[in-house]
């Protein structure tokens, strides 16, 4: 099988049929392993072999990843509705939203993402001041 490596070493792309332009190297002994996640491998005594602190660290960051789209999609929609929409809140929805927002933005920290107020989809909207000066 032909083998391609990164600058640090690891693997980054392999063929059994062709030529990628790598090096000949014989299939990893946990070849199915390798087949879920090559790019954790590398070169070691001539032979591949699984790093699993990096395919740790790696799948760490994948999680981290995949909480920041949800807090783009969940969160962000949320405190970014405007003043008109913040014009509605009470002042303990205020707090409470405001709580949710740095749990949010604490979450790959956490890795929990926390869960969102019932509220926020339900706003009574007759609070809604129909002019600038109903907010002074």
């Amino acid at each position: 099988m032909k083998v391609t490596f990164d600058e640090n070493g690891y693997v980054n792309g392999w063929c059994m049929v062709g030529d990628n332009g790598g090096d000949e190297y014989d299939p990893p002994e946990d070849f199915d392993a390798f087949l879920d996640n090559c790019f954790c491998y590398k070169l070691s005594e001539g032979k591949l072999v699984r790093d699993t602190e990096k395919e740790e660290t790696d799948q760490l960051e994948e999680q981290k990843s995949s909480l920041r789209v949800r807090r783009e999609k969940e969160c962000f929609s949320v405190v970014n509705r405007g003043w008109i929409w913040y014009s509605t809140l009470t002042l303990s929805q205020w707090r409470e939203l405001r709580n949710w927002y740095i749990a949010w933005l604490r979450v790959t920290e956490t890795m929990t993402p926390p869960e969102r107020p019932s509220w926020v989809d339900d706003i009574d909207t007759s609070r809604i001041p129909l002019t600038l000066g109903g907010l002074f």
